[in-house]
């Protein structure tokens, strides 16, 4: 008993660590903004995350957070424009990831797979973005990004 305890207190640490946020990266993030948008079916719904950017070098992107989820970031050139696009579904209908994952969920133990924690604690109008820099990984807060009207697919 006492070392699931031990257990539990040493993860409650590791998961609480915070995650240093660089505010001086290799890019600025000129514009950034979000719009939801509502599939043909009931259920079917999401959120994309765009941010027009500047860089004088090269800079590996990776990731996105937004909202308690993650995902991996889309770089787009349009001419003189970079974007960033983070693709969230938010969709209640369950995809067959969301069942694969469901199961293997059910079958795992949790005291042996402890479910780890979202890494920042965030605004609803904020996202962080990960980005490699000689080989470290390391994260630039965007605050302030705009809503935009939603898009709504018949």
């Amino acid at each position: 008993m006492k070392s699931i305890i031990f257990l539990f207190l040493t993860l409650n640490f590791v998961t609480c660590k915070s995650i240093p946020l660089d505010t001086k990266p290799p890019f600025k993030i000129t514009e950034a903004s979000y719009k939801s948008w509502v599939g043909g079916q009931p259920g079917v719904h999401g959120i994309n995350v765009y941010m027009n950017y500047t860089s004088k070098s090269a800079v590996d992107f990776d990731s996105i957070y937004f909202r308690n989820k993650t995902v991996k970031l889309e770089i787009k050139q349009q001419k003189e424009r970079k974007l960033l696009i983070g693709y969230f579904n938010t969709s209640t209908i369950n995809s067959k990831e969301d069942l694969f994952l469901q199961k293997e969920a059910q079958k795992s133990d949790s005291a042996k797979n402890p479910v780890l924690q979202f890494p920042f604690v965030l605004k609803e109008n904020e996202a962080v973005i990960s980005y490699t820099a000689g080989n470290i990984t390391k994260y630039h807060k965007v605050s302030n990004l705009k809503k935009q009207a939603s898009d709504f697919f018949p």
